[in-house]
């Protein structure tokens, strides 16, 4: 009896291990990417357009329907790297240290989900101005 209690918790155990080994980009959350095919940068600057007192939702994934992991105020310059195929959602890769290299400003050889030190995620794209690029 105590074996099969063992087997069990062991199971149970690797089961867990194997759900939390799952990929970060499921349930309609989808990673930013950078590329650049004709050889410029892998990204454009923009910023937040003005939200009044408001703030641009960022979600995981291409789609309001998600869940917003962060909130960006009026202003924030962002980098656009990615977008769906409607153009209603950019893939954005933004910091609040303006410190910090994002490093998108250089060509990329073969387009690729962005890890760099910057945070990522999806705005609406009606909330973007362009600044360059």
């Amino acid at each position: 009896m105590k074996n099969t209690a063992l087997i069990v918790a062991i199971i149970a155990l690797l089961a867990g291990t194997s759900a939390q080994a799952q990929p970060q980009y499921t349930q309609g959350n989808r990673p930013v990417m950078i590329s650049s095919p004709d050889g410029n940068d892998p990204c454009v600057l923009g910023r937040v357009g003005d939200m009044g007192e408001g703030a641009a939702m960022v979600f995981p994934g291409d789609s309001t329907d998600l869940d917003a992991i962060d909130y960006l105020s009026s202003f924030e310059p962002i980098w656009i790297c990615d977008g769906d195929s409607d153009g209603d959602m950019a893939g954005i890769v933004y910091t609040a240290d303006p410190d910090i290299d994002c490093g998108v400003s250089s060509p990329v050889a073969e387009p690729m989900v962005y890890s760099g030190a910057c945070s990522t995620g999806w705005i609406k794209m009606e909330w973007v101005e362009m600044v360059a690029g």
